[in-house]
């Protein structure tokens, strides 16, 4: 007979098959602190199927997290593929897709997925200014078999993510890639209200970011 599983035997069994340290671990939460950033592999169980869990990470900057954490922090969550091995980069995030193998212990193909892509995921993000045009990029940008998870309906978001950071971090170059972005795109529609524009949503998102952060992000 199997023995019960819970997220933190399974933490514990990630923590063993990673090869890195993590430098906190809580239950279903591994830390990495990289520099100015920080990266949380995290495992939740499946709300729907009991037997069924998932493991994702994000990267954020770890200075304004405490004060963007309403928000997820400024990050991007890395995507990997499935135990099928389609990449499928959606607007979608994955779901939960493993399980507690019968004898006791993660499954084959979770063991598979910690052990191939767990370490490209960790190191997705090269520093602060990656981050940034991360967050400024169109779409999903897929490094080797991991992607960065930019779905549609968060852009104008992850822009004004991106001119937050660039403007805390003093990142000139990053600062006038958004701006460049906003200018092309601002009169675009979003499908957020009718009569909406890109523009808008961008200085909607901004005026947030910058309350809960102090800093200046006047888009106008």
């Amino acid at each position: 007979m199997s023995r019960p599983w819970t997220i933190g035997r399974v933490t514990d069994e990630v923590v063993e098959l990673l090869g890195v340290k993590p430098d906190r671990v809580e239950r279903g939460n591994l830390t990495f602190d990289q520099g100015p950033l920080q990266s949380s592999l995290w495992i939740w169980k499946d709300v729907h199927a009991k037997a069924a869990f998932g493991w994702g990470l994000v990267t954020f900057d770890a200075a304004l997290y405490d004060r963007m954490k309403t928000f997820g922090g400024a990050a991007v969550r890395i995507e990997h593929p499935p135990p099928s091995g389609a990449a499928a980069m959606t607007n979608i995030p994955q779901s939960a897709c493993y399980t507690w193998s019968a004898t006791g212990g993660l499954s084959a193909e979770a063991v598979a997925s910690i052990n191939e892509h767990a370490l490209d995921c960790l190191r997705f993000v090269r520093d602060q200014h990656d981050l940034g045009q991360l967050l400024l990029a169109r779409t999903h940008v897929r490094r080797g078999s991991v992607w960065s998870f930019a779905p549609d309906t968060n852009e104008p978001a992850r822009l004004a993510q991106a001119l937050l950071l660039a403007r805390h971090t003093g990142d000139q170059a990053l600062e006038e890639a958004a701006v460049a972005k906003l200018r092309e795109r601002g009169e675009e529609p979003t499908s957020r209200r009718p009569g909406s524009r890109f523009k808008d949503a961008v200085a909607d998102w901004a005026k947030r970011y910058s309350k809960a952060t102090g800093v200046d992000l006047d888009v106008t």
